[in-house]
């Protein structure tokens, strides 16, 4: 089924891959745009966190409308959704104005993120699950390389219009490789059996899944949104140098992807998760203690290396726990708890650091990725479904 795919998984990669860099171009800078606008740290970490909500909102039920509409309806409606606000947010000057723009663009990957995972679990073979998932996965850490960065030099030269203008043209040109993927024919013979996502069977890991990853992405949340400006007003790093942090976020998840694929396949998905998420608390403690941007640098390199090596492990045992039509609810609901973590995180991260003290997102987040490790163990084994 693979090798029937192939072009179809390479389309994928492509809109995925353009997709990825044109979020990279806007995200990872979006808070200090916010700030330029006029908001404090706490109406950031608001904004940022209400297009989470609506995001994380439409997560299930666009995991559950996909598996009636089909696959390729999906990624087309999310790319139309996604090409218009970077267009529209050239123009804007105040936050608040920004707010609604902001969310529709988060909407969108509210239909693509479950979507592309779905494609890529329908075209696994047995066993290789978490391997797949690994190179596929590189997409995202390709586009978060150069974007980052670019987008700072970008800022600092032409201003934030010329940046919103191009992750607009490039969206709008993703549409391409969406129209040129076709997805893979269900394998389960005879009519499909349409399983309830309330069914007793399923509840159980369906809420693990997404307890676990509501705590780790809160943790990673309250880092993200609170980086830009901590580097700013602490070390007054420029745009660029900011940019360089995701950058290397980027490349790290780009070296980690297939070689944590591989051995999540080896040796087993919950014991990798559990073994490569252990240090990540520690890593979160010592950020405080850091005097140079440039460890600071390294630190949040390794954690979002240690975080992202997860990624194919627990979308493998996802794959494996639940049957093929049941996949796309079981993706939003994963998709819900990383988008609840994005919308807690932020809100989290911009009353401490407004109101208690610097260090404070990161004592937090250090505490949240520890409850994390316990978690992991509590994660379904999963199983070769005969259709997978």
């Amino acid at each position: 089924m693979l090798r029937e795919f192939d072009r179809g998984l390479a389309c994928l990669f492509a809109l995925n891959l353009l997709m990825a860099f044109s979020v990279q171009l806007i995200n990872p800078l979006f808070p200090l745009y916010l700030k330029g606008l006029g908001a404090s740290d706490v109406e950031v970490g608001f904004a940022v966190s209400l297009s989470s909500v609506v995001a994380m909102a439409l997560m299930l039920p666009s995991g559950i409308f996909m598996d009636w509409v089909g696959r390729r309806r999906m990624l087309l409606l999310s790319v139309l959704l996604g090409a218009a606000p970077p267009f529209l947010l050239a123009f804007v000057r105040s936050w608040w104005m920004a707010l609604p723009l902001s969310m529709v663009f988060s909407a969108s990957f509210s239909l693509f993120v479950p979507t592309r995972m779905v494609l890529i679990a329908d075209s696994a073979r047995p066993g290789s699950t978490a391997t797949l998932f690994g190179l596929m996965n590189i997409a995202w850490p390709i586009g978060g390389i150069v974007a980052p960065i670019l987008s700072g030099f970008i800022v600092e030269r032409f201003g934030w219009s010329f940046c919103f203008l191009l992750a607009g043209g490039i969206l709008a040109v993703s549409f391409i490789p969406a129209l040129l993927i076709k997805a893979p024919k269900p394998r389960a013979s005879g009519a499909v059996r349409r399983d309830s996502p309330l069914d007793r069977r399923y509840l159980p890991p369906l809420l693990l899944f997404l307890v676990f990853h509501l705590v780790m992405t809160t943790a990673i949340g309250c880092l993200n949104v609170i980086l830009p400006i901590y580097l700013k007003d602490r070390f007054g790093l420029p745009y660029h140098l900011i940019g360089l942090f995701f950058t290397a976020s980027g490349a790290m998840t780009l070296i980690t992807q297939i070689p944590s694929g591989y051995l999540a396949d080896r040796y087993g998905e919950r014991r990798f998760i559990s073994m490569v998420i252990a240090s990540i608390p520690l890593l979160f403690a010592l950020w405080p203690l850091l005097r140079q941007w440039w460890m600071l640098l390294l630190l949040y390199t390794f954690i979002s290396g240690f975080w992202s090596m997860t990624w194919p492990a627990t979308l493998s045992l996802l794959s494996k726990t639940f049957p093929e039509e049941m996949r796309g609810t079981a993706f939003g609901v994963r998709m819900t708890g990383v988008r609840m973590g994005f919308t807690i995180g932020p809100v989290i991260a911009g009353y401490l650091y407004g109101g208690w003290s610097s260090s404070a997102p990161f004592q937090a987040a250090s505490l949240l990725t520890l409850l994390g490790i316990p978690l992991s163990f509590t994660l379904p084994r999963g199983k070769n479904n005969s259709h997978c």
